[in-house]
């Protein structure tokens, strides 16, 4: 079962940032999950929420700023001091710090905020020879189907299920041919980890910290899960 790195090891270090990406790689971690964003003038970053408000303590929206005007926010002092000075990552940024990693990229909003993000992400996988290493995923069906047709059949793609039906998830991921379905901790049942694995998805369970969610997760025979890497990060070994 795959484990990975739910924004780098952000159990103990500020998501989505290179610290939190540097940390998990030292506990072992080989897969990671983050999220990316676009600024205003067109740079993919790597950034939960919509705002900054939570990680920097400032209101602006990610969209409305340009690169240079993010890069001068603190998003590591809002975690511990010892973290002061991290600065929002760019994709290129962060896929250099996981070279070699698997990486799940989540694209954020999708074109309605952020236009033309999933052509660029589309572009980057491609640009880079990441193939088989990258993974996009989105909550947004537009989104995906979007990553889809920008990026043609070669673009690997995972559907992130909130709260829509089971079924309407699993033809949505036929439609757009993805590999793998993503499920919360909260809905996934072995009824619908055997009628994806009947339907050849791989299943991937978010956000599982506790060790006996973990052996839970096994127990079912998912493929992998997302991880804040709590427990000092251990879990990254015992995949």
């Amino acid at each position: 079962m795959e484990i990975i790195a739910h924004r780098g090891a952000s159990a103990e270090a500020p998501e989505n940032t290179a610290a939190a990406f540097a940390l998990a790689r030292r506990r072992g971690a080989n897969a990671f999950e983050f999220d990316v964003r676009q600024t205003r003038d067109g740079a993919l970053v790597v950034v939960h929420d919509s705002t900054l408000a939570r990680v920097a303590g400032v209101r602006a929206r990610v969209r409305d700023l340009t690169l240079e005007e993010l890069r001068r926010l603190d998003v590591g002092a809002w975690f511990g001091t010892r973290f002061a000075g991290e600065r929002v990552p760019t994709l290129e940024e962060t896929a250099r710090i996981l070279d070699g990693a698997a990486l799940h990229i989540e694209i954020k909003g999708g074109s309605g905020t952020h236009p033309g993000i999933e052509r660029r992400v589309a572009e980057f996988v491609r640009a880079h020879g990441l193939g088989q290493r990258a993974l996009v995923s989105s909550f947004v069906r537009e989104s995906l189907f979007a990553a889809r047709q920008a990026g043609g059949p070669g673009l690997r793609l995972g559907c992130l299920v909130g709260w829509e039906t089971m079924g309407g998830a699993f033809e949505d991921c036929r439609k757009l041919g993805a590999e793998s379905v993503h499920l919360s901790l909260r809905r996934v049942n072995p009824r619908w980890v055997e009628q994806a694995k009947r339907r050849g998805l791989a299943v991937r369970v978010y956000t599982v910290n506790e060790p006996r969610d973990l052996e839970r997760m096994r127990r079912l025979g998912v493929d992998g899960v997302f991880s804040d890497g709590a427990g000092g990060g251990a879990w990254y070994k015992t995949g």
